[in-house]
């Protein structure tokens, strides 16, 4: 080296911006690799001719499509830390006008990213390429609530937890509630097919869509599935849109099964000093024949960040923390929560709490289901995973989750559904930088090796969308994922609906 910095004083200034040019060349392809990331980040990167917006204003009107700075900023993001601005938004009102829009999109080879309330955590609804926002949440109807064959008939607009209140007026239950219940949508938990702490008893989105009319990405409308109880004709097109994370279809309406309202609901808190003891616990529930309807499991990290946040005293001494959901008709429930309640303490349990007013249960589930932002506040960086495995197979996954985030000096916080097996896993850091950014990817890769060792998924519900896509061949096979994506071009052979989802480089 110091050869060259001789010769590089012979040949003054431009021989010196040379050598500099020559021992800094990394350097600026790394900041050239960084700009361009911004930039792609900031700006869309399709064209969409104005011809195309022409006829697509004559068709539906100019109302409710958006092309202002301040609109497409409001359109850039979801639930997790990327931005990607798209180049038009749509807000449609009607079947029709999805398939109106498809069809120009087909013509114009248009990129269209259907979107709904935007919580997902996986990149799912963001314009990766630029294109088209498809915001659904104009389409917010409740079409109607059958009371003999327990349906309902649903916009995929529609808040979650607006469709719980108005069935459970009518002594009906609609039992799938992600944490983010209170503002996703029913067209964002079918993309996801979204789950939550009572699936446990009751199943996820899937479990409880009949039939959907969806917009083809060429504008085709179509219906699929049934609208009883039963119906086994041709494929089962329903369950494959379901989770398909808005590549396939767009979906319009649903026809949403409803089960009877439960007669009572009784919350346990039960304190155990390790997540061994915890588990055994349910082994012993189910033993006896009993079918909680939530068990919500928090481990220590988690235990310290709503110990003052919620109004039951949590002991100092508690480690791990069951939160036990028991519903049914008084009498039976009153045997279960005793029963339950006795199970707990036979595997270990420090205490056992009951949640004795509807106040101090909506209160705990409240900040249960707002635990991932309390996690979030108190880092500068937060990377959140939703692993499965089967559920005796919880305690080896958290050591091992644990374990792995000490390697790469992360914290982690793991909490989630006992009964299913999804534990969420949040590695966390007080600092936010590439190289935090990088030891998290590395954690998440060995979290993910781990979890499929183990009989798991890498994901339980949050879906691929562009976090996982890298990480998708640790899980399935090379012909499963050629399968799929011929699938997929079957559904949208020109790759214009929410392109570059769950399959890298699509």
């Amino acid at each position: 080296m110091w050869r060259h910095l001789e010769y590089a004083n012979n040949w003054g200034l431009t021989g010196l911006i040379k050598f500099y040019l020559i021992f800094t060349q990394k350097y600026f392809m790394l900041m050239a690799l960084i700009l361009m990331l911004y930039e792609k980040e900031k700006k869309a990167m399709t064209n969409i001719p104005e011809e195309f917006i022409k006829k697509l204003t004559q068709q539906i009107g100019d109302r409710f499509i958006f092309s202002d700075p301040e609109k497409l900023e409001a359109y850039n993001f979801d639930g997790t830390d990327f931005t990607f601005l798209p180049n038009l938004v749509v807000e449609p009102e009607t079947t029709e006008e999805v398939s109106k829009l498809m069809k120009l999109a087909t013509e114009y080879r248009v990129p269209v990213i259907p979107r709904g309330a935007a919580t997902g955590v996986t990149g799912g609804a963001l314009a990766i390429h630029g294109g088209i926002i498809l915001s659904l949440l104009r389409m917010n109807k409740i079409i109607s609530i059958d009371e003999i064959d327990m349906t309902a008939v649903v916009q995929p607009g529609v808040i979650n937890f607006d469709l719980h209140e108005a069935v459970e007026k009518k002594g009906l239950y609609y039992p799938p509630d992600p944490a983010s219940y209170e503002t996703s949508s029913i067209g964002g938990n079918i993309a996801e097919d979204a789950g939550g702490p009572h699936c446990y008893k009751y199943g996820t989105t899937r479990d409880y869509v009949l039939g959907m009319k969806v917009v083809l990405p060429d504008g085709t409308i179509m219906n699929t599935g049934v609208q009883t109880r039963k119906g086994v004709v041709g494929f089962d097109l329903t369950n494959l849109i379901i989770g398909s994370e808005g590549t396939l279809a767009i979906v319009t309406e649903a026809t949403v099964r409803l089960i009877p309202l439960p007669g009572k609901i009784i919350t346990l808190l039960a304190f155990f000093p390790d997540i061994h003891a915890l588990s055994a616990t349910l082994y012993g529930i189910t033993k006896n024949r009993i079918v909680p309807a939530a068990l919500e499991f928090l481990d220590p990290a988690s235990v310290n960040t709503i110990r003052d946040r919620i109004s039951i005293p949590v002991p100092k001494d508690a480690s791990t923390l069951l939160i036990i959901d028991l519903d049914g008709e008084s009498e039976e429930l009153d045997r279960q929560m005793v029963d339950v309640g006795e199970i707990c303490l036979d595997n270990g349990a420090d205490d056992v709490l009951l949640a004795d007013s509807s106040g101090k249960r909506q209160g705990l589930w409240d900040v249960r289901r707002k635990l991932r932002d309390f996690i979030k506040e108190g880092s500068k960086f937060k990377r959140a995973e939703d692993v499965t495995v089967p559920i005796r197979k919880i305690p080896e996954l958290i050591e091992g989750c644990e374990e792995i985030a000490r390697k790469y000096e992360l914290m982690n916080h793991n909490f989630g559904h006992l009964g299913d097996g999804n534990v969420h896993v949040n590695l966390t850091h007080k600092q936010k930088n590439e190289q935090v950014i990088g030891q998290a990817k590395y954690a998440a890769k060995e979290i993910f090796e781990l979890t499929v060792k183990l009989g798991g998924t890498i994901s339980g519900e949050h879906g691929i969308g562009i976090t996982k896509q890298e990480f998708l061949g640790i899980e399935l096979s090379q012909p499963s994922i050629e399968l799929q994506k011929k699938i997929k071009q079957a559904f949208d052979p020109l790759n214009i609906l929410n392109p570059g989802k769950i399959f890298p480089g699509s």
